[in-house]
């Protein structure tokens, strides 16, 4: 028997525009869809399984090469076919930034807004934090702001994904319009790929950490630390009961700023080295392969931390990575608690140091669990490659990311 008249055409067209605050046009492109995975959530959709919607949008580095010359040269976008290496765990190039799109069905998502950070091969882990959703649009679930709804044009439907990168994001941007007092430490945001992807696990292990908040600082800012002076604080990693203290006195010189400060820099690169004129032993101090890191562009000035994004925070990460992977700066559990010498206190005077809420590690996602959703890994759907667009802090992106889906009609 002939299957001819059992074949249905499918059709789905992508397209991306951006616009800046200004009204200015900053790209309007079509984009590649991954036939693998869209096919995927289309089964899964109407299996009624899980993981079968827009979850998140990504922002990337890696998807043009520029050399010398200035000669921009475009990356395949990774789509499951050659020349991806991948199939249906393919992955945009470098991620560097991120937002959750999907607004709820019925009642707005409280994480809508929020980056959650990401894990794969190509980038590793990247924690999230990047993002300030309360400057957002307001959202109304399936009709206006952020979000993604769908449109019933006939024999048509269209997906509308629309997103804002919005004035005070991603975290720790430069003001690049603006003359630049010599407070700004923050660096610039560019970004030349984007990519769709499903809900769902991430593609590698995670480690754990926790955020202190010391006031959207990098590695060259000032920590606030005097000289010679003793500062503690306890850590307790991996779901160890009982914290590890630690003690440590500044040296009498100072550290690396330009009249001796203490810079992040310095304090991170003292504990992950152990330094002794910190009063270590010449080995990182921290349990299990810990390490601290701050946002770090300045390019090797501080080898531990080199090229680090931590979006302003002060990172405690533990060695490890999976569901056991954790780390407390804090617990209520614990007998001890911070003092007036503790290093939170001391932090970011006169305000000093707030902890965020502790992130734990992640298994990696497997390829398809319906019985068992939450272990699945999230799918790329849409990968969009293009000339790099500069963000300035002061600027807001909307970004408006449309699929056009068509289905032929079986032949008689």
């Amino acid at each position: 028997m002939s299957t001819n008249n059992e074949m249905v055409s499918v059709n789905v067209h992508g397209h991306c525009k951006i616009t800046d605050d200004l009204g200015n046009v900053l790209l309007d492109k079509s984009n590649a869809i991954h036939p693998q995975n869209i096919a995927r959530v289309f089964a899964r959709a109407l299996g009624n399984e899980h993981n079968f919607f827009i979850h998140r949008i990504a922002f990337g580095n890696g998807g043009t090469i520029v050399d010398a010359a200035y000669t921009v040269t475009y990356r395949e976008p990774n789509d499951g076919q050659s020349p991806d290496i991948a199939s249906w765990d393919s992955r945009i190039y470098h991620e560097t930034f991120s937002k959750i799109i999907d607004d709820g069905q019925t009642t707005l998502n409280s994480n809508l807004g929020i980056d959650p950070g990401s894990a794969d091969l190509n980038t590793g882990i990247r924690s999230g934090g990047g993002s300030v959703p309360s400057s957002d649009p307001t959202t109304i679930p399936h009709v206006s702001g952020p979000g993604v709804r769908s449109v019933d044009l006939g024999l048509l439907s269209e997906v509308v994904v629309s997103a804002t990168i919005n004035a005070d994001e991603p975290k720790s941007q430069f003001l690049t319009d603006l003359q630049s007092p010599s407070e700004y430490t923050e660096s610039s945001f560019v970004f030349d790929e984007i990519g769709l992807y499903t809900s769902g696990s991430s593609a590698i292990n995670t480690g754990g950490y926790q955020y202190i908040d010391v006031g959207n600082r990098t590695s060259t800012d000032d920590t606030g630390l005097a000289k010679n002076a003793t500062y503690s604080f306890r850590i307790a990693v991996d779901g160890s009961v009982t914290p590890t203290l630690i003690t440590f006195t500044t040296p009498a010189l100072g550290g690396s700023g330009a009249s001796g400060e203490i810079l992040y820099g310095d304090f991170c690169q003292a504990i992950n080295t152990g330094d002794s004129s910190w009063g270590f032993s010449g080995t990182n101090p921290l349990p299990n392969g810990a390490t601290v890191s701050i946002t770090d562009t300045t390019g090797g000035t501080f080898p531990t931390i080199v090229g680090a994004i931590t979006y302003g925070y002060l990172k405690f990460s533990s060695g490890t990575s999976g569901a056991s992977s954790s780390v407390l700066l804090d617990s209520p559990s614990w007998t001890s608690h911070e003092t007036i010498t503790s290093l939170m206190t001391n932090l970011n005077p006169p305000l000093g140091g707030s902890l965020i809420t502790a992130v734990t590690g992640k298994v990696a996602g497997l390829q398809n669990a319906p019985t068992n959703h939450t272990t699945e890994r999230e799918r790329l759907l849409a990968h969009l490659i293009f000339s790099p667009i500069l963000k300035a802090a002061n600027r807001r992106l909307n970004i408006t990311y449309t699929l056009t889906i068509s289905v032929g009609r079986t032949p008689r």
